[in-house]
């Protein structure tokens, strides 16, 4: 029987981590994903999710048609948001790579769980904006300059 992870991505988009703002404009988000896209390869069976809290639904719904989109508010309710997908959704058996986008170090322990559970982890983040652990814990790091 095949594995049904073999060769499956998904992608947890923390969209204001990306963007580097709480409340980003439409325009800032389809920038990101341009961005995003051109720097990190994906293929046709690769999935997406990405996390915002709710002053932001709006505006990154316009630019994220089509993607599973999070709600959560509070101080880390986007990061929170990811996290449970990581732990409750059993990525580990379902996806090849996991693709972090953000740099916040919330997510350090949970990287480290799937690395060694098998699973290719890769961390795209703003330079300035990744954390010191998570970039230690990341099996690959993607530097997302979106003033290049």
């Amino acid at each position: 029987m095949r594995n049904i992870s073999q060769g499956r991505s998904v992608h947890l988009l923390d969209v204001e981590n990306l963007v580097g703002a709480p409340r980003p404009a439409t325009s800032d988000v389809v920038t990101m994903m341009d961005h995003y896209r051109k720097r990190v390869p994906a293929s046709g069976m690769d999935q997406y999710v990405a996390a915002v809290n709710h002053g932001a639904l709006v505006t990154v719904g316009l630019a994220l048609a089509g993607i599973q989109i999070l709600v959560r508010s509070g101080r880390d309710g986007a990061d929170e948001a990811l996290c449970e997908v990581i732990r409750f959704d059993h990525l580990d058996d379902r996806f090849e790579r996991v693709i972090i986008g953000s740099g916040d170090g919330i997510f350090t322990e949970l990287a480290d769980w799937l690395r060694r559970r098998g699973v290719q982890v890769v961390v795209v983040s703003r330079p300035d904006a990744l954390s010191y652990r998570l970039r230690r814990t990341a099996g690959q790091v993607i530097p997302l300059d979106l003033a290049a």
